[in-house]
């Protein structure tokens, strides 16, 4: 007779953590942590914040240019709580 259960091929907890791994919290490139900055600042209020036009716009830390990708490794959410290297952004000059 067959076993529909299938139990002989169940994984223990610590298997299944193995198999099903989770991507870390925050592995994107970054100049300082999150949240180091300014307080009520975020990443958007930024002067280092650089806008990658392509078919779709990819915001980037200008700091980290050196190291930028063409993956979501190096991409920032204008969201994020700003990092200690956050700087005062000039206004847009009006014409």
């Amino acid at each position: 007779m067959i076993d529909i259960s299938r139990t002989d091929y169940a994984m223990t907890p610590a298997e299944r953590r193995a198999v099903f791994k989770r991507p870390a919290a925050d592995t994107k490139r970054r100049p300082a942590p999150i949240g180091t900055g300014p307080p009520s600042e975020t990443c958007g209020s930024c002067a280092n914040l650089y806008r990658r036009a392509f078919s779709k716009t990819y915001l980037k830390c200008e700091l980290m240019r050196a190291t930028w990708t063409g993956g979501a490794a190096t991409d920032v959410k204008a969201r994020d709580a700003a990092c200690a290297r956050w700087a005062v952004a000039k206004p847009p000059e009006r014409a």
